[in-house]
C-alpha cells in the first residue's frame, strides 16, 4: 500500500520503527510490534520500495536528490479527528486523530541546497581543468600511433608547455606555420633573440610567400637528448634538420632559433634596403626561418628579379651575395625617356658646346651662334641605348651622329661653314629623386 506522507518517507518491513516525536509506544504491543506512525496498526505481507528522503544522498546517481515541493508549499489534508479512520475505528486502533509528521526546518533545507550547488560547483572546476590540461600541450602521437608530432596552428604567442624536447620543435615549428614570431621566439633558449625582422609583421609575409607545411617531428621522450630531428616544407623547398635543444627548469627549448643574414655588401648607405617591407641599416641582421624579398622602397630602382632569400632553417647559410641592385623596368623607361628629353633639348641650342649637352665642338671657324643648328644624321640612338645602374646612378651611353651648319668667318671671309660630330656621349641619371636630372659627362 502507498504511504500518505508527502515526503516520501517509507519503513522496511520487519525493521524496528522509530516512534513519532512528542509519542511514545503503547505498552500494550506485542513484542516486535511498534506503532505506526500514523495510529494504525502495523501492516503485514507484502513490500513497499523505499524512497529517499529530501536532500538525502542518492546511491543511483551519486548525488543529491531534491523534492519536488518546497517544505512550505506541501499541504496535507488530514481530516476531522472524530472521522472514522481507514479501518471502520473512530480515529484508528486507539480511538486518537492521526498526527500530521513536523515539518522539515526550512534551515536545514537551505542549507541541503547550498551544499548540492556547492559540489556541483566542484565538478564543474575539475571538469574546466581536465578539459584545459588535456588541451594544453602538444598531442603526443596526432597520427594515432604513427610516432610523430604534426602541427598546423600556434598558440598566439602563448608558450606551451614543452615536457619533451620534441615539443619545443614541434611547437616552434607549428608558430612558424602560423605567422606567429612571438611563439616562435618563446621556444628560444634565452635569452631569446631581438630584431627589426623578429616581428610577427615581416614572418607573415614570410608564410604567405612561401607557406611552412607538412611539418613532422617524431617524438622524443629522453629527458637527456641533445638534438631532436624533423622535416617541413618551406615553399617548394622540402627540409630536414636536427635542431639543438636544451632543458630549462621543467620545459625544453630550442638552443638557436634564428639565423643571421649578411647584409655588408648591401647595405652601403647608397641605396635604402628594406626586407619584407621593414628597412634596415645593419650590416648583420637576425630573422627566423622564412622567405624574404629585398626591395628598396623606390620606383625606379631595385634588387632585380633574384631579390627573395631563403632561410630553410637557423643552421643553413643563406646566399645575399645574389642580392644586387637594378634598375626596375618602370626605371629604365624612365632613364631612357628623360635622357631624350634631354638630348633633344641640346639640338635646339646655338651653340658649338652647349652646356650639360653631348655636343664638343671645337672649330677653327668663327660662327656666328644665332645661326648655328644642329640635326640628328642617323637613326634613333635611343631605340637600342645601353643603361647600367651604379649606386643610385644610371649611367646611360647613346651614339652620337649630328651635323652642324651656320654662318662663319675665316681670316676676314664670310660664308656658310658646316660639319660632322661623330662618336659615343655619356649621360649619368639619379635615379632617387624627382623629376630625374641628367647630366652629360
Amino acid at each position: 500500500m502507498s504511504s500518505n506522507n508527502p515526503y516520501g518517507a517509507q519503513w522496511a518491513e520487519g525493521g524496528p520503527q522509530p516512534p513519532m516525536p512528542g509519542r511514545a509506544p503503547s505498552p500494550s504491543q506485542g513484542a516486535g510490534q511498534e506503532p505506526s506512525p500514523y495510529g494504525y496498526p502495523p501492516q503485514t505481507g507484502g513490500t513497499h520500495p523505499q524512497q529517499p528522503g529530501v536532500g538525502s544522498p542518492d546511491t543511483a546517481s551519486g548525488g543529491y536528490s531534491f523534492g519536488p515541493f518546497a517544505p512550505d508549499q506541501q499541504q496535507t489534508d488530514w481530516g476531522d479527528a472524530t472521522q472514522p479512520g481507514p479501518y471502520g475505528g473512530s480515529g484508528g486502533q486507539y480511538g486518537a486523530a492521526p498526527m500530521p509528521p513536523a515539518p522539515p526546518s526550512k534551515n536545514k533545507a537551505k542549507i541541503l541546497i547550498i551544499i548540492g550547488a556547492a559540489a556541483l560547483a566542484v565538478i564543474l572546476i575539475a571538469v574546466i581543468a581536465v578539459v584545459v590540461a588535456t588541451t594544453g600541450r602538444p598531442s603526443a602521437d596526432p597520427q594515432g600511433g604513427q610516432g610523430s608530432q604534426q602541427t598546423n596552428q600556434s598558440q598566439s604567442g602563448a608558450l606551451q608547455q614543452a615536457a619533451r624536447p620534441s615539443d619545443a620543435v614541434a611547437a616552434y615549428l607549428q608558430a612558424l606555420a602560423a605567422g606567429d614570431a612571438t611563439a616562435a621566439l618563446s621556444y628560444a633558449a634565452d635569452p631569446a633573440p631581438t630584431g627589426p625582422l623578429l616581428t610577427n609583421e615581416v614572418l607573415a609575409a614570410s608564410v604567405k610567400r612561401a607557406p611552412l607545411t607538412g611539418i613532422d617531428v617524431p617524438v622524443v621522450e629522453d629527458q637527456n637528448a641533445k638534438s631532436v630531428s624533423a622535416s617541413y616544407t618551406l615553399g617548394s623547398s622540402n627540409v630536414s634538420e636536427s635542431f639543438d635543444v636544451v632543458k630549462a627548469g621543467d620545459i625544453w627549448k630550442i638552443s638557436r632559433a634564428v639565423k643571421d643574414l649578411d647584409l655588408s655588401v648591401i647595405v652601403d648607405g647608397s641605396l635604402p634596403v628594406k626586407i619584407n617591407g621593414m628597412k634596415v641599416s645593419e650590416e648583420s641582421v637576425a630573422v627566423l626561418p622564412g622567405s624574404y624579398a629585398f626591395t628598396t622602397g623606390l620606383p625606379y630602382v631595385g634588387y632585380g628579379s633574384k631579390n627573395v632569400v631563403l632561410v630553410k632553417s637557423p643552421y643553413v647559410e643563406a646566399d645575399t651575395y645574389q642580392i644586387q641592385s637594378q634598375l626596375t623596368k618602370a626605371g629604365k623607361k624612365a632613364v631612357i625617356s628623360a635622357t631624350k628629353r634631354s638630348f633633344n633639348k641640346c639640338l635646339q641650342m646655338h651653340s658649338l658646346s652647349p652646356r650639360n649637352c653631348p655636343q664638343k665642338f671645337n672649330s677653327k671657324y668663327s660662327y656666328n651662334k644665332s645661326t648655328i643648328t644642329w640635326r640628328q644624321a642617323g637613326g634613333d640612338p635611343f631605340r637600342k641605348p645601353t643603361v647600367n645602374l651604379s649606386g643610385t646612378q644610371a649611367r646611360i651611353e647613346v651614339p652620337i651622329n649630328l651635323k652642324l651648319s651656320g654662318s662663319c668667318t675665316y681670316h676676314g671671309r664670310s660664308g656658310n661653314c658646316s660639319g660632322n660630330l661623330t662618336g659615343r656621349s655619356i649621360a649619368v641619371v639619379k635615379v632617387t629623386s624627382k623629376p630625374l636630372k641628367v647630366k652629360w659627362l
